[in-house]
């Protein structure tokens, strides 16, 4: 599966890069297939929040590691 990641140096040029993620167990690979056909979304666009989700929830953890209290 490919994910295309687009981030934006200017107002006017985006620089994108494509890398592939290699899923080894084959009942997520099922799941996300059937959770795109379902919320009719493509599975790059899964994969790409499950990422996000997981930065963030590894930046919260690291903040909590700090004695940081997350607001809001």
């Amino acid at each position: 599966m490919s994910v295309k990641k687009s981030c934006t140096l200017d107002r006017n040029e985006t620089q994108s890069e494509d890398f592939n993620v290699w899923l080894n167990d084959p009942m997520l690979y099922d799941r996300l297939h059937i959770l795109s056909a379902e919320y009719s979304v493509p599975v790059e666009l899964l994969v790409n929040l499950a990422v996000k989700r997981l930065i963030d929830d590894v930046d919260f953890v690291r903040s909590l590691r700090m004695g940081k209290a997350r607001e809001g």
